[in-house]
């Protein structure tokens, strides 16, 4: 009986060491990964990632304004975004988290890079009646270069996709209701 309850108390310190990470280092060397770990390591290279914030306020935002972000302005502690600068062809990714103090019925945003023919307010009008297709109108999907899944509070998602290879100037937008008539719009500039 005292070796059962020795055995019973010891697999739940196990279960719960693991269930916390046990305590290791968050970073792994390559000897730590597999190869499968390590051919997603080396698909990240020459990937630039751009960590988009969507706010409240209708806004994308950023923390910080690195280089090819144009910023105009705060949202808290937020820098409002712009525009982002690309070169044709290149790899980009972007990482949308939402910052809410609302329900997700109230406040979600997405991330959507429409084609630079597209007609962002007939996009946003068509797709406000697409809640079940994450209110991207299946009728102009082929207007879409890339997007993200519509996020609530503390949610966040990642696109990756190559940069169109024709310089000019292309919209995102977020297509949940009423925010891109309210200003949560911005441009991909290519060069």
């Amino acid at each position: 009986m005292k070796k059962l309850l020795i055995s019973t108390i010891l697999a739940s310190f196990v279960f719960m060491l693991a269930a916390c990470g046990g305590g290791e280092s968050a970073e792994q060397t390559s000897e730590d990964m597999s190869s499968d770990d390590m051919s997603m390591a080396s698909a990240d290279e020459g990937v630039r990632t751009v960590e988009v914030i969507g706010v409240d306020d209708l806004r994308f935002a950023v923390a910080e304004a690195d280089e090819g972000l144009v910023t105009d302005g705060t949202s808290g502690e937020f820098m409002i975004l712009q525009s982002i600068e690309a070169s044709a062809g290149e790899e980009l990714r972007i990482s949308l988290r939402t910052v809410s103090n609302l329900p997700p019925t109230a406040m979600s945003h997405n991330f959507v890079v429409l084609s630079m023919d597209a007609d962002a307010d007939q996009f946003a009008r068509a797709s406000l009646q697409a809640a079940d297709n994450e209110y991207i109108s299946s009728e102009y999907e082929d207007w879409v270069i890339a997007s993200t899944n519509m996020l609530g509070n503390g949610e966040s998602d990642s696109v990756t996709f190559t940069v169109p290879e024709e310089p000019g100037t292309y919209q995102f937008i977020c297509t949940f209701p009423g925010h891109y008539s309210g200003g949560m719009v911005g441009t991909l500039v290519v060069t």
